[in-house]
C-alpha cells in the first residue's frame, strides 16, 4: 500500500524565519490529514546538530504529547555522518559509526523506523551500521539523489551489501528529483533575474533535453560569451544537480525500495509539477506493487527568496498532497 506523507523539511524557510516551530510542522501535517512524517536530525530538534545523543526529558515529554495530540507518526529521521571534522586528518569510519549510532540511538527514543543515510558515507560504514540497526529494528534506507541514478554502481553497492548480509534492513530511499524531465523553471527565472544571458540558458536547457551532456560543455558556453552565472548554471548541469533516467527503473529496484521521497520544486493551481514526472512515476509506482511512504519534500523555496510567488510552503505541500491522493484515488 502507498502511504502519503510529509517531509516536515519541506516548511524549512517558515521555521527558519521563525513563522512555524516544531509543534506548528507537525500540526500542518495533521491538518492535511496525513499522519507519517520525516524530519531532519540537524534542523529542529533542540541541542542538534550534535555527535552525541543529547535530548531532554523535557523534550521526550514534548514530543510524546504532540505525538499523541496531532495523532501524526515518526517514519523516516534524515542523518548525514560527519565525514569532515577536522582539517587536519579524516574521520576514521569507526568515528562516523559511532556518531551514526548516537543518532541512531536518537530516533530510537523518538520512535522513528527509518535512518536515511546519505550516498557521501563509505560503504564500509554502511556494512558496519547493519548490525545495529537489526538490533535496533530500524531500516537503513540509502537515499538515492542526484547526481546518482537507480542504475548507479552507489545502488548496486548497496544493494550487494545487503544480498551479501542477508539483511532486510538495509535498502533505498529514491529521491524523485533524479526523475527531472528539465531544469526546473525556478531555477531559469533565478538565473535570468541573476544576470544570466537569455540565448545561453536556452541552449542549456535543449542540452538538458537532448542528453547525454557535450563533454566540452563548458567550452560551448564561453564560446558563446557566456557569463559567471552562465557558468555556474552550466557547472549545476555538468555535475548532475538535475538527473534523468527511465521512472520504469523503479520496477527494478522495488523490492530494496523502502521509501521516497516526492520532491518537487513547485506546484501549480492544476496541481501539477511540471518539472518531476510524476505522471510517469506514480503509474509505476502503482503497477509495480510499491509498499511505503511518499513523502512531500518542497524545495523551491530556496529559489525564490524576495519574489512573491502567491503562495507559501504549506500551500505548496498541500497542493502536493492533493496531487498524491488524485492518483492514488484516496
Amino acid at each position: 500500500m502507498i502511504r502519503r506523507g510529509i517531509s516536515i523539511y519541506s516548511f524549512q524557510e517558515k521555521y527558519y524565519r521563525g513563522e512555524m516551530s516544531l509543534q506548528d510542522c507537525l500540526a500542518a501535517t495533521a491538518k492535511m490529514g496525513v499522519r507519517g512524517f520525516e524530519m531532519l536530525s540537524d534542523q529542529m530538534i533542540p541541542g542538534y546538530p550534535s555527535i552525541t545523543y543529547n535530548l531532554s526529558d523535557e523534550f521526550l515529554d514534548a514530543w510524546g504529547g504532540w505525538l499523541e495530540q496531532y495523532r501524526v507518526e515518526p517514519i523516516a529521521f534524515d542523518v548525514y555522518g560527519e565525514t569532515k571534522l577536522y582539517k587536519n586528518r579524516r574521520v576514521s569510519n569507526n568515528e562516523v559509526v559511532s556518531e551514526l549510532r548516537e543518532l541512531l540511538k536518537t530516533a530510537q527514543a523518538l520512535g522513528f523506523k527509518i535512518l536515511r543515510l546519505t550516498f557521501h558515507l563509505p560503504i564500509e560504514v554502511v556494512e558496519m551500521m547493519i548490525p545495529y540497526a537489526e538490533e535496533a529494528g530500524i531500516k537503513l534506507a540509502i537515499e538515492v539523489h542526484a547526481p546518482h541514478l537507480l542504475t548507479g554502481e552507489w545502488v548496486q553497492k548497496n544493494i550487494e551489501l545487503a544480498q551479501r548480509k542477508n539483511t532486510k534492513n538495509l535498502g533505498l530511499m529514491p529521491d524523485l528529483g533524479i526523475f527531472c524531465k528539465s531544469i526546473p523553471h525556478l531555477v531559469i527565472a533565478e538565473a535570468l533575474r541573476e544576470g544570466a544571458t537569455p540565448r545561453i540558458v536556452d541552449y542549456l536547457g535543449k542540452v538538458y533535453h537532448e542528453r547525454p551532456l557535450p563533454t566540452d560543455l563548458m567550452e560551448k558556453i564561453d564560446a558563446l560569451g557566456a557569463n559567471e552565472v552562465d557558468r555556474w548554471l552550466a557547472l549545476r548541469i555538468q555535475i548532475g544537480v538535475w538527473t534523468w533516467h527511465d521512472p520504469k527503473n523503479l520496477l527494478t529496484y522495488m523490492p530494496y525500495t523502502f521509501h521516497i521521497h516526492g520532491k518537487f520544486y513547485e506546484m501549480n493551481a492544476n496541481l501539477v509539477e511540471p518539472e518531476v514526472a510524476y505522471e510517469q512515476i506514480m503509474p509505476t509506482l502503482i503497477a509495480g506493487g510499491y509498499n511505503g511512504y511518499i513523502m512531500s519534500e518542497y524545495e523551491g523555496q530556496r529559489l525564490t527568496h524576495g519574489v512573491d510567488m502567491g503562495y507559501d510552503e504549506v500551500e505548496q505541500v498541500r497542493r502536493h498532497q492533493a496531487m498524491l491522493a488524485n492518483y492514488l484515488e484516496q
